[in-house]
């Protein structure tokens, strides 16, 4: 027994659908300026990194510093990706704190309880015709 949604019900879903879009697209976008963050960062360190190396000129460091800076941020992503399966822990989460996929995994619990109890009684069905049948 639903009722239509109300105009400022569709309006303000509508508004929290268009927040989430861009809040989506700033986080793709903040992911990338970590990266540009980090080479920003090696590169405002490197007179510390001078005294590090015990090199005069940083420059040449830098040209290997900054892309195995890049390869060791893939590498993690990759370990990320592939063996702590990141994307699906982080679905998983968001599936167990979502109120929407809790009621709709009670109902479809509900709906195979039921579907399993009427196979039941086809199943007694179809035995009780086969055994009024061969008798």
């Amino acid at each position: 027994m639903t009722t239509a949604p109300t105009p400022l019900r569709l309006t303000l879903a509508r508004w929290r659908e268009a927040f989430f879009t861009q809040k989506y697209r700033f986080d793709l976008g903040q992911s990338f300026l970590t990266v540009v963050n980090f080479t920003l960062l090696i590169i405002t360190a490197s007179d510390k990194l001078m005294v590090f190396f015990a090199v005069e000129r940083l420059r040449s460091l830098l040209v290997v510093i900054v892309p195995l800076g890049f390869i060791g941020v893939w590498l993690f992503g990759t370990f990320m990706d592939r063996v702590v399966r990141a994307a699906q822990m982080a679905e998983r989460q968001s599936v167990r704190r979502s109120e929407v996929w809790t009621m709709h995994n009670e109902q479809m619990d509900r709906l195979e309880v039921e579907v399993r109890a009427l196979r039941g009684l086809l199943m007694e069905q179809k035995r009780a015709r086969k055994r009024s049948g061969s008798k």
